[in-house]
C-alpha cells in the first residue's frame, strides 16, 4: 500500500473541526503541534508539509508573546478537503483581563522582534496567515493547502 493510499484510507469526511484549549505553557504547545500533524495527515499532506504545519502552529502560538499560567490558548483546526485552517485565540484569565501585567520597554521590543521573525517564518511555511482582534481577544490564524504539484 503506497503512502497516498494509506492517507486516503484514514480520511472520514471532507470537513473536520477539532478544538482544543490549553493553559498558556510552552511545554503544552506540543499538544497543538500533535493535533496539527494529525489533521495535516488527514488532509493528505506529505511528511514535509506536515512538518511545516507543525512548525507553523508553533510560531502561531509564540506570536502572542510570553505565555504564562494566567492565560489559555484556544485552537480551532478546520480541515476542508486538502486545506487546513488554524485559529489560535489568546484568552486571558479573569484577573488578567482587568489589568495587564506591566512589561518593560525592553520586553516589548524583544517581543516585537520575535513577532516579526515569526511572521517571516510563517510566510515560508503556509499559504496565508494573519492576526486580528475578535470579541476583544487577540487571534492569530493560518491556512495551509496541500501541494498538488507533487501529486
Amino acid at each position: 500500500m503506497a503512502h497516498g493510499e494509506l492517507i486516503d484510507a484514514v480520511r472520514t469526511s471532507e470537513r473536520e473541526v477539532i478544538e482544543i484549549s490549553i493553559p498558556g505553557s510552552v511545554d503544552l504547545v506540543v499538544l497543538a503541534r500533535f493535533t496539527a500533524a494529525t489533521i495535516g495527515a488527514r488532509a493528505g499532506f506529505d511528511l514535509d508539509e506536515i512538518d511545516d504545519l507543525r512548525l507553523a502552529v508553533d510560531e502561531l502560538s509564540v506570536s502572542f508573546g510570553p505565555l504564562d499560567v494566567d492565560t489559555r490558548l484556544r485552537y480551532a483546526f478546520l480541515r476542508e478537503g486538502d486545506t487546513v485552517n488554524v485559529r489560535c485565540t489568546r484568552e486571558p484569565s479573569d484577573e488578567e483581563a482587568g489589568s495587564r501585567p506591566g512589561h518593560s520597554e525592553r520586553d516589548l521590543i524583544d517581543w516585537q522582534q520575535a513577532r516579526e521573525l515569526s511572521a517571516q517564518l510563517l510566510d515560508e511555511l503556509v499559504s496565508a496567515h494573519g492576526r486580528e482582534i475578535a470579541n476583544g481577544r487577540s487571534v492569530a490564524w493560518l491556512t495551509k493547502q496541500r501541494a498538488t504539484s507533487a501529486r
